[in-house]
């Protein structure tokens, strides 16, 4: 599973120029049959369409996923919306069933914008996966294009990770 991990960090760096000290650790795609079904996608009172060439949901309801994360260092959610008209749109973003924060969007274009969200450690510590919920207040959510769970991650050397022991054998150090 680590393996996993580390290839989908290190194809999205590539792909997508995130910066080397934070790791994407996971992706969906929304409206992709495959990444939905591998990040068991469900919603409520939702609809799907598709914003300059890239198919999105939103809902009068919610949508959730859930997401791989590291147990060991605090998550940011990472939500790409499709831009929109400048309409302003109030959503919640909970994880694990705990209210992280409520925003309104209103983007002014139709360039995708991407809004990160740090998820309190409390909420996340010792989890290898979330669920990652976006519910609607009053109307519909933002189109929702990608979702990413991004953190750092602490590397361990295995040389240096146990102490070192220097012990006698013969009775005396010389």
């Amino acid at each position: 599973m680590l393996s996993t991990r580390l290839f989908v960090a290190a194809y999205c760096a590539l792909t997508f120029g995130i910066l080397h000290d934070r790791r994407v650790v996971d992706v969906v795609t929304t409206a992709n049959a495959r990444s939905e079904w591998d990040h068991a996608y469900d919603g409520s009172d939702v609809v799907t369409g598709v914003a300059d060439g890239r198919p999105f949901r939103q809902a009068r309801g919610w949508l959730r996923y859930t997401l791989a994360t590291f147990d060991d260092t605090e998550v940011t959610v990472a939500c790409t919306f499709a831009g929109g008209t400048g309409e302003a749109l109030t959503y919640d973003l909970l994880v694990e069933d705990r209210l992280v924060a409520t925003r309104v969007f209103a983007a002014p274009s139709s360039t995708p914008v991407v809004v990160e969200f740090a998820v309190p450690f409390a909420i996340t510590r010792e989890k290898t996966s979330i669920l990652v919920t976006i519910r609607a207040r009053g109307g519909l959510t933002p189109a929702l294009l990608e979702l990413r769970t991004i953190q750092d991650h602490l590397e361990h050397d295995q040389f240096t990770s146990f102490p070192q022991h220097q012990q006698s054998l013969g009775g005396s150090d010389r």
